[in-house]
């Protein structure tokens, strides 16, 4: 390849009766990276779905993360609530003062800072900048509008602004980023946030 390449491709694919792959068509992601996806996955093989105890034919879609490995960092997560401080003893007043009143709906979706979500990485990967910008010396900041799952994965980037020659290697990697949930009330909830991609 003659340039890094690194991002998500998703694939949809229909699994047969008899487990094998019976066809496999690119949903999202870079045309190069989702060639080496197809044959890939066209290899595979999976135990049968059973319906009403029968083998039958079932669809889904898999998700394909490209990234070299020193690229790739892992956020340790914080302290489990074991080893958290004793909580207030006043903390029943307080949790109360913040719960939604009866009959109010939770919101699906938030906003929240940058610096907020920065605390909820738990798996970062690195954009690999790319040989024509750096021999050109293009620098700068890609900052993109990202929206992360209840389940904290990147659903959705839009590009805010940014050097274009860099907008498709700092996409590659924030696709691959994992957080945290961002939780309110115990339920888990979408995060629209800013994300920022320094070269």
């Amino acid at each position: 390849m003659p340039e890094k390449l690194q991002g998500q491709v998703i694939v949809k694919i229909v699994v047969s009766e008899t487990g094998d792959v019976e066809s496999a068509d690119i949903v999202s992601g870079n045309p190069v990276l989702a060639r080496s996806a197809l044959d890939a996955v066209k290899k595979w093989k999976f135990d049968p779905v059973v319906k009403n105890g029968k083998p039958a034919k079932a669809s889904t879609q898999l998700t394909f993360d490209f990234a070299y490995s020193e690229n790739v960092k892992d956020i340790q997560p914080p302290p489990t609530a074991a080893s958290k401080p004793e909580p207030r003893k006043d903390a029943d007043k307080v949790s109360n003062a913040i719960a939604p009143a009866p009959g109010i709906a939770l919101p699906q979706r938030v906003r929240v800072s940058a610096g907020v979500t920065q605390g909820l990485v738990l798996h970062k990967v690195s954009p690999v900048y790319p040989p024509a910008a750096k021999q050109a010396r293009i620098q700068g900041s890609v900052i993109l509008q990202a929206l992360i799952s209840k389940e904290g994965s990147i659903k959705d980037l839009k590009v805010i602004s940014g050097p274009r020659e860099l907008v498709d290697a700092a996409i590659g990697a924030v696709q691959q980023w994992r957080y945290r949930p961002y939780v309110i009330n115990g339920e888990p909830v979408e995060v629209e946030t800013i994300v920022t991609v320094n070269f």
